[in-house]
């Protein structure tokens, strides 16, 4: 809006100087309204300074709602020992999921990522020891004692 009207004032004109703007951020049409809607009712009232999307509700993590917190650790818990960040993404782009969230898009991957960090997950690898299993079993020992070590 700064912008703006430091282009209006230096004489551009009220709709160049808004459409100069929204382009500016890489915005169109609608944004360039937007800027001009913003300009009137701050130039009518000087406290109505429009609210940053860097600051207040806009930059809080969802994952701090309880109840989406509790229902994706209910969901992770149903799969199983091995669950993966993708399985959060998958789950969250869900439309029932959205609907009840009001979530208009789904999470990145990092995103993800970072919330099943938040909730205390870890990322490990499995261990691959000697495998042992089956040794006893009597058909393997009728082959050692027989017929591998006759």
């Amino acid at each position: 809006m700064e912008y703006f009207l430091r282009a209006y004032v230096s004489g551009t004109p009220w709709s160049s100087a808004a459409l100069q703007t929204a382009k500016f951020v890489g915005k169109g049409t609608h944004m360039s309204r937007t800027v001009r809607q913003w300009s009137k009712t701050y130039i009518l009232d000087r406290g109505n300074l429009p609210l940053s999307k860097c600051s207040g509700d806009w930059t809080k993590s969802r994952i701090n709602d309880e109840d989406l917190k509790e229902e994706l650790l209910t969901h992770l818990q149903s799969l199983g020992k091995y669950v993966t960040a993708i399985a959060v993404v998958n789950y969250l782009a869900r439309p029932d999921v959205q609907q009840r969230y009001q979530l208009s898009k789904t999470i990145s991957l990092v995103t993800a990522q970072r919330w099943m960090e938040n909730c205390g997950f870890r990322w490990t690898t499995a261990n691959n020891g000697q495998y042992i299993d089956g040794h006893e079993r009597e058909d393997v020992v009728n082959y050692r004692q027989n017929k591998f070590l006759p």
